[in-house]
């Protein structure tokens, strides 16, 4: 058994807490590395000590349906059962001591990317790092919530003939959902903020293009460049712009670029400056689309602009 949890899960030492007893265990885990599901029972009264040298950025949710469990993290001692769970991250020294009788389910889950939800929920960059409290109330309505979620993913996770064990896209769906529940039900940095009534702000990353866009409007700049910079796919960020501006990336990008131009062109000497250099340097690349957005966009030719700039 521990040569299964060291290959399969995390560094793991075992340690019969009796003389007597047959040690009888089981395992059954499915899903990948840092989103997993597994439940473990040892048929015997065991400590286990958890110790990553090499930590990650996995986390985990344990609970124990059956039987009686307890945590030990930085000389705290936290029960485990049915009714109350615990999360720890890998790292530091964790001593897990289980009845005879306890099995114990587990759901690994990366902490890298619940800070990334974290961040989506909340339509901003966190400033500080994502811990979450050790002890979880399973009885409480958010923990029956969350206990909810968890058995419905770690069943899916489980069913070899389920969506989201043969198509990657399905899992990552439910993932994120998963993820998100999680942040909605356990008490963690950013609990209040998550739970505060938010207004219908532009999400972080519409924010984040559009600062790109006015930063670098004369390159010739792609949607797929706009979406990574901004950290989200092409898609997404489509929906985005449509859902909190009304209009597409590449037309925000359009309109920067014309505001740009109209100002120049109307503190420009008529004499020297030529409509085409001031348009080229702004961005655009075809005169006739360019003139005809413009004139859409300002009721008058870029030159009859021009000529307003020399009456002033």
């Amino acid at each position: 058994m521990e040569d299964l949890t060291n290959s399969l899960i995390s560094s793991h030492r075992l340690r019969p807490l009796t003389s007597d007893g047959v040690f009888d265990s089981t395992l059954q885990i499915h899903g990948v590395q840092d989103f997993c599901g597994f439940t473990i029972s040892y048929g015997r009264s065991v400590e286990g000590r958890l110790e990553d040298v090499s930590p990650d950025e996995r986390m985990a949710f344990v609970m124990a349906p059956k039987g009686r469990g307890q945590l030990t993290l930085n000389r705290q001692e936290f029960g485990m059962s049915g009714e109350r769970g615990v999360v720890f991250p890998t790292g530091p020294l964790k001593i897990l001591n289980h009845s005879d009788d306890c099995e114990i389910s587990v759901l690994l889950m990366n902490r890298h990317k619940a800070a990334e939800q974290c961040a989506r929920l909340l339509a901003r960059d966190l400033d500080q790092d994502l811990q979450f409290d050790t002890g979880f109330d399973l009885n409480s309505a958010n923990g029956q919530s969350w206990v909810r979620l968890f058995q419905y993913a770690t069943a899916e996770l489980a069913n070899p003939h389920s969506l989201f064990r043969t198509m990657a896209a399905a899992r990552q769906q439910l993932e994120q959902t998963v993820l998100a529940g999680f942040l909605l039900s356990q008490t963690h940095t950013y609990s209040d903020a998550l739970l505060r009534p938010q207004s219908a702000a532009a999400p972080f990353y519409v924010r984040r293009a559009e600062a790109f866009i006015e930063a670098h409007f004369p390159e010739p700049l792609s949607l797929a460049d706009i979406a990574a910079q901004a950290g989200v796919s092409a898609r997404s960020l489509q929906n985005g712009f449509q859902n909190f501006r009304n209009m597409t990336p590449m037309a925000f990008l359009r309109s920067v670029r014309l505001q740009r131009v109209h100002r120049v062109l109307l503190t420009a000497d008529p004499g020297t400056a030529r409509v085409t250099e001031i348009a080229l340097a702004c961005g655009f690349n075809h005169m006739g689309e360019f003139a005809s957005a413009y004139r859409r966009t300002f009721g008058e030719t870029p030159r009859e602009t021009l000529v307003r700039a020399r009456a002033r």
